[in-house]
């Protein structure tokens, strides 16, 4: 069975570059634009790796991480946050939602497949 990639974004650009990037690999790739629909896609799917943009109209990235940590059958995802901001605070609260690593935005085609090979083939 394929492993799962949820790209949680409202920019059809990030969207798009990053399920290129992801086709490369033996994965489904889910995509969601806002953060309640990814958390409806997040209970249903339970994807390996989440990539989840902070900065989204409605629930934000850090409430979707928070909500996502609390459900046990959840747990097991890993979240990468996606950030265009990258302050202190920010990054503080990334990491006290429940987030495993955060990349700023601009990012790097090769950054993310690093990550994907990383989580989900576990290459080191």
């Amino acid at each position: 069975m394929a492993k799962k990639i949820l790209i949680v974004d409202d920019d059809i650009t990030v969207q798009r570059l990053l399920e290129f990037v992801l086709r490369r690999f033996d994965v489904d790739v889910l995509i969601a634009d806002n953060g309640d629909d990814a958390i409806d896609i997040i209970k249903k799917e339970k994807p390996d790796l989440i990539f989840l943009d902070v900065m989204m109209p409605g629930r934000n990235g850090i409430e979707v991480c928070r909500e996502i940590r609390k459900e046990p059958e959840l747990k097991g995802s890993y979240i990468v946050m996606l950030t265009a901001k990258g302050e202190e605070a920010e990054v503080k609260d990334m990491f006290d939602s429940g987030a495993d690593e955060y990349v700023p935005k601009p990012f790097s085609p090769s950054e993310i497949a690093e990550i994907v090979k990383k989580v989900i083939y576990k290459e080191r």
